[in-house]
């Protein structure tokens, strides 16, 4: 009686070991970071479905139009350039990097960068997700900036911009 007494403790260890490690992977594989870098890949192959994957239900609808602007940047690099906490809520810095802008048939040289930011939101206790409406304020006032830091650094575009209509 002994032995299966230390049998049914060493089974119940063991299946206590598993499903920890288990969670473990699932929450390792949901991390903040985790989910970051998928959707910095997944942006840049405009991967429609996987984004549909990473963000909360009620932004489905929002993946499409988001992709999108993509277009514009017909070689964008994405990488992940971090993660922060501001005012209460995790933000997924993702740096998008491109040399051109296409505006329809028009290719236009236009190097330039920006950090995108990009809400992370925790959905059942270890999964978490991009909400895009949370993150689409922070995103225009990111890629304004980097607009306007890109027009600057192209003399050319610089020279045109005078030529316009000041309001």
């Amino acid at each position: 009686m002994a032995l299966s007494g230390r049998a049914d403790i060493a089974f119940a260890v063991l299946l206590f070991v598993i499903i920890l490690a288990i969670v473990g992977a699932i929450a390792f594989i949901n991390s903040p970071q985790q989910i970051a870098q998928k959707w910095a890949n997944a942006l840049v192959r405009r991967d429609e479905a996987t984004l549909k994957k990473l963000v909360v239900a009620k932004d489905q609808e929002r993946v499409s139009g988001f992709i999108g602007f993509t277009k514009f940047l017909p070689d964008m690099s994405a990488q992940l350039a971090g993660i922060d906490d501001q005012q209460g809520q995790k933000v997924a810095k993702v740096t998008i990097n491109f040399s051109q802008v296409a505006l329809g048939n028009f290719n236009m040289k236009l190097s330039g960068s920006a950090q995108l930011p990009f809400v992370l939101v925790r959905e059942r206790f270890i999964f978490w997700r991009v909400d895009l409406e949370k993150s689409e304020p922070l995103i225009r006032e990111e890629t304004r900036k980097a607009v306007l830091e890109a027009v600057k650094k192209n003399p050319a575009l610089q020279s045109l911009l005078q030529l316009l209509p000041q309001r």
